[in-house]
């Protein structure tokens, strides 16, 4: 058996084993409201439109922006957490990747370049995070991020897609490009959200360090312990390796 199957089975498994852990876990309540920026529908567009250039050959911009599907187009605001991160190795395929986020109630934007995925626990993001970490062949750099967000879903190419739009996308794919490999930033929602309970459970071999402003948390790095043969290292100038 190759290394490349070897290592796709062990990240198949504990993406099972984490499905088991979280099926029972209570979801993070959110008050979700239909179009809650209906006044200002155009802008959305607007931004939709300018998102999707940039990501979508022309011609299916246009199916969706100039076909029928336009009508379909739906806003809707509600708290949702993101993960931005580098895209995983060769562990974990795009199909694999979707199939972990739709059974955790969570969705992939996006996929290649830098992987995007939102869930609605918070929680259940910072599991994904770690995971992908733990069984990737190489040093990611994630970001959690938890903001009421707005988020499109539209139709295309006959797959429903959802795409999270606005300053907290884009602080959280910023945040992401700025975290040292092999770690997890944390923004504070997101540090109070998941809760000091399961962040000390979930984190027992990793080195966390967190910012503050007073007493309150504003942001945390988890950076998890290089792989044994890793050649450079993050821990390697704490004297952890």
């Amino acid at each position: 058996m190759d290394t490349k199957t070897l290592g796709s089975q062990r990240a198949a498994a504990a993406g099972e084993m984490l499905v088991d852990q979280l099926s029972a876990a209570p979801a993070v309540e959110t008050a979700e409201t239909p179009d809650p920026v209906a006044t200002d529908r155009a802008a959305w567009l607007e931004l939709l439109s300018e998102e999707l250039l940039a990501e979508l050959p022309l011609e299916a911009w246009r199916k969706l922006f100039l076909g029928a599907d336009y009508e379909g187009i739906r806003f809707a605001q509600q708290t949702t957490t993101l993960l931005c991160a580098d895209a995983p190795g060769p562990e974990w395929s795009e199909t694999d990747v979707r199939m972990l986020a739709t059974r955790l109630g969570g969705w992939v934007e996006r996929h290649a370049g830098q992987l995007v995925m939102a869930f609605s626990r918070p929680r259940a993001a910072l599991e994904v995070a770690l995971l992908l970490q733990r069984s990737s062949s190489q040093r990611l750099r994630c970001a959690l991020r938890t903001a009421p967000m707005v988020t499109a879903t539209f139709e295309l190419d006959g797959e429903t897609r959802r795409l999270t739009l606005g300053h907290a996308a884009r602080a959280a794919r910023a945040c992401a490009d700025n975290a040292p490999p092999g770690s997890v930033h944390l923004c504070a929602a997101t540090w109070r959200a998941v809760g000091a309970a399961a962040l000390e459970r979930l984190t027992q071999s990793a080195l966390v360090t967190t910012e503050y402003q007073g007493e309150e948390v504003t942001s945390a790095f988890i950076t998890l312990p290089p792989p044994p043969r890793a050649a450079l290292s993050t821990f390697a100038g704490l004297g952890l390796v």
